[in-house]
């Protein structure tokens, strides 16, 4: 006789979004400065508290990038706040 133990397995998925969305977001967060052209890639975001997205911010006037991070903060569900915050000088 063979008996055989199954362990019960569970998944928790975070939700996400588009990185598009976020960069979306962090365009809207800024425009209070002036326009701007925020890239965070082409993948998903985890929608999770303190999740950091490495984005490039195109100054168009200048057209010169600068490194920008977004950090998710107050997620709840599919509503979260962003903190964008954008490198004092543009990448060399």
């Amino acid at each position: 006789m063979c008996a055989v133990a199954l362990a019960a397995c569970s998944v928790d998925a975070n939700l996400t979004v588009p990185a598009s969305k976020i960069a979306a977001d962090a365009e809207g967060a800024l425009a209070e400065i002036g326009e701007a052209d925020v890239d965070c890639g082409t993948g998903n975001v985890d929608l999770v508290d303190g999740e950091v997205v490495g984005c490039e911010l195109t100054d168009p006037a200048s057209g010169n990038v600068y490194d920008t991070t977004v950090t998710l903060s107050d997620v709840d569900g599919t509503n979260y706040h962003v903190d964008v915050k954008v490198a004092d000088a543009p990448q060399g």
